[in-house]
């Protein structure tokens, strides 16, 4: 039936050539003599593996079935064997290069020579690049040997001409520069003390809030550590989001394209404080995330830059160990994206290809292919919002890293490879309890090393990923910062401090955008923010979704809302079931015949489970004819209750909110609506109760009942407790809530 497609989140029905798969690359190349100790030098130069494991997660069928068009056979970083140290070939070319300078001579790129046999292992190698592996290998893609090739540190070098040396005299180290630039200030100007000392205070809890309300009626929540100042929000001119020079042309066309209140956001945001915000809606959700976009490019340029500049440093000092650098992590991916779906995932990389305007995109065609598709002409009668969410790939099991040169931004590379890792939580949770292995490769255990240096997580629509599941969102969360269980070619002499200390988490910023807040978002945001930065939660003010519903119905409709006396949450759902059965449900049940058309929302599939166990079993139901749907239901049951439903065979339906959220049936033959509990997303409450709206092609007679039906007293009921106050507020207004949750006079409450 139009609008019905499988369930998100399901096995894939094609073979899947996407995901943040990366085929092994590179073949056995002749060794370069090694001058120097393990762990002497930066991540940037190679450690040594089994050059055995090169093909070892490409399958021949997968190989005939793509080509490449162009692409360079790139170095991942993997794990190193512990009697084998990385090389410095780098270090040799730069040496080189700086006496052609010395000499007055123009630098040239060195290109190494090759045959036709390197030439056809090195196209076999792009091949196996662009092509993947068919299970989940994001964790092992580009596996090398223990050589570095001469092209990629030609391209090394010339990211530290053009990138770092360029912006030298601009990015000095002075004092001044320290104190100016929050990268500087968040991640070097704090002492060893002085994080153990604020870290202490995160984990005591010893917050400070300052509240006030902004621009549009915008709630602002700043939690920072006692005896700091809570960061400032103006942001007047681009100078103020201390951007790299590549990104100042871009940011200013951002910056003067946002609002007040998104302008108010960037000041916390590029400052690395901790983000809450349930303000975004359809109008703003691209600003919000070019600007997120906007801030994660500067964290990756200025991280990359700043371990390039160090190691021209290095190889300028007679006596490296005299100079101690500490400038990186354990391994190489700083930035994390959660997005719900595939289509998602493409917003937000062309985001960021339209700010960082890449020279060259590898593999852009293959992730386009995998991740994007076409709106579907079945949706056009949807809403916005839906078609916001679900349009195009609704796919919600990816995953897939990106990797920046000076000049190019590189698809599906491996995760420990890779700058930035999309994904979603299943996708990251999969990979994460498998290790990336796949059935060629069951030996592989749990692997969340390439988490452990993620400097900065953004989290969009986290309200649709609450509608999937969310424990995997939790359990991602659970996992990032701990201590890696390899080194993976980790220069440890190079890791910041707070990392092996194992405080990397107390300065990883997070930035959660919801088009609304929820108990379980709070308390994410509660159990794993520990940014010693503090914290900013954004909330609206609601003016109350029922006002809406004057303009979708002919004729006024009663809205009835219920109290129910529950003392805790956690016998919130025994004391909502034990009032529905005991008070709602006799009186639907004694007059069934004449009861008919009533539509029973559960909000939680927990609730859903526990009604329709009832209402098939109990002895104080057999009166009542009922159908179900909720997201699990097959297609064609779903048309079969509807059916039942409209004609009048069942008196009830029993309907729940992810069952909406998913396919937003338009259901026919309403005439009462009880809400069990009031939903999550406010938009669903007009949704819903313009069913009554619906025409249900009977007879002049029947329709002029059911329009009685409506316009009488108890059409609309809804239940409620204390613990649903921030729905509620959604649904009511946040001028009403407090009035519905603590009035002693009564608790039934009648809007008209």
């Amino acid at each position: 039936m139009p609008g019905q497609r499988p369930r998100r989140g399901g096995k894939p029905s094609g073979p899947s050539r996407g995901g943040s798969r990366g085929g092994s690359r590179g073949g056995k190349r002749g060794p370069v003599p090694r001058k120097h100790d393990a762990f002497s030098f930066s991540r940037l130069n190679e450690p040594e593996v089994d050059p055995a494991l090169n093909d070892q997660d490409v399958d021949d069928e997968s190989l005939g079935g793509e080509e490449e068009e162009h692409s360079e056979s790139e170095p991942d970083v993997e794990s190193a064997s512990e009697d084998e140290a990385p090389l410095n070939s780098y270090a040799t070319l730069l040496h080189s290069l700086n006496t052609a300078r010395e000499d007055g001579e123009p630098v040239r790129k060195r290109r190494r020579l090759t045959d036709g046999t390197t030439e056809s292992k090195q196209k076999e190698t792009a091949i196996q690049e662009d092509i993947g592996t068919p299970h989940d290998t994001a964790l092992d893609a580009g596996t090398e040997d223990q050589t570095v090739e001469l092209d990629e540190e030609v391209e090394a070098d010339e990211e530290l001409e053009d990138g770092a040396a360029a912006e030298a005299e601009a990015e000095s180290e002075d004092e001044d520069g320290i104190l100016k630039d929050p990268f500087e200030r968040h991640y070097t100007a704090v002492s060893e003390q002085e994080l153990k000392d604020a870290a202490k205070q995160v984990d005591d809890r010893q917050w400070e809030t300052y509240s006030s309300t902004m621009e549009a009626d915008v709630r602002r929540t700043l939690f920072s550590r006692k005896g700091e100042v809570a960061p400032g929000t103006a942001v007047k001119s681009v100078k103020d989001l201390c951007l790299k020079r590549r990104l100042i042309e871009s940011g200013s066309r951002l910056l003067s394209s946002l609002s007040p209140e998104e302008k108010n956001l960037a000041g916390p945001l590029f400052n690395y404080v901790d983000i809450l915000s349930g303000c975004r809606t359809l109008k703003n959700a691209s600003q919000l995330r070019d600007l997120s976009c906007l801030h994660a490019l500067n964290h990756i340029f200025k991280t990359r830059d700043r371990v390039l500049k160090n190691n021209a440093k290095l190889s300028a000092q007679s006596d490296a160990e005299a100079l101690d650098v500490r400038d990186q992590g354990f391994t190489r991916p700083k930035v994390l994206v959660i997005v719900p779906t595939k289509q998602a995932c493409v917003r937000f990389v062309d985001s960021i290809v339209k700010l960082s305007e890449p020279d060259q995109q590898e593999n852009k065609g293959r992730f386009m292919e995998t991740f994007s598709q076409d709106d579907t002409d079945e949706w056009l009668d949807k809403p916005a919002d839906f078609r916001e969410l679900f349009g195009g790939n609704h796919d919600e099991d990816f995953r897939i890293g990106l990797k920046f040169t000076r000049k190019t931004i590189k698809y599906f590379s491996g995760f420990y490879n890779s700058d930035i890792i999309f994904g979603s939580p299943l996708g990251l949770m999969r990979t994460i309890t498998t290790g990336g292995g796949g059935k060629k490769d069951k030996k592989k255990a749990h692997d969340a090393d390439f988490l452990s240096s993620i400097e900065l997580v953004i989290m969009d629509h986290a309200n649709a990923l609450q509608m999937q599941n969310w424990q995997h969102v939790e359990y991602v969360f659970s996992q990032l910062n701990l201590l890696p269980k390899d080194s993976h070619g980790c220069d440890f002499s190079r890791v910041r401090h707070w990392y092996l200390d194992g405080q990397a988490k107390y300065l990883r910023q997070t930035i959660i955008f919801s088009d609304y807040l929820t108990p379980e978002i709070n308390a994410l945001a509660s159990t794993h923010l520990h940014n010693i930065a503090g914290r900013v939660k954004l909330v609206p003010t609601y003016a109350g979704a029922m006002l809406s519903i004057s303009s979708l119905l002919p004729s006024t409709v009663h809205q009835t809302f219920l109290r129910i006396p529950s003392p805790n949450p956690l016998q919130d759902s025994d004391v909502r079931f034990k009032f529905f059965t005991t008070t709602i449900l006799p009186a639907l049940a004694r007059d069934s015949r004449h009861q008919k058309g009533v539509l029973l929302f559960a909000p939680s599939y927990a609730d859903f489970v526990r009604l329709r166990n009832y209402l098939s079993t109990s002895p104080d139901a057999t009166s009542l004819s009922f159908g179900s749907l909720s997201e699990y239901t097959p297609v064609r049951d779903v048309m079969r209750a509807r059916s039942h439903f409209l004609s009048g065979r069942h008196s009830m339906l029993l309907y729940s909110e992810r069952a909406h959220h998913h396919f937003r049936y338009r259901i026919k033959g309403v005439r009462k609506i009880v809400f069990y509990g009031v939903p999550e997303n406010p938009l669903f409450w007009a949704e819903i109760i313009s069913f009554l709206n619906l025409p249900s092609g009977n007879s002049a007679q029947n329709e002029s009942a059911k329009a009685a039906q409506v316009n009488s007293k108890g059409a609309v009921r809804a239940l409620f407790s204390k613990w649903d106050a921030l729905k509620l507020e959604r649904i009511v207004g946040t001028e009403r809530v407090g009035r519905l949750i603590h009035d002693r006079a009564g608790d039934t409450f009648d809007f008209v």
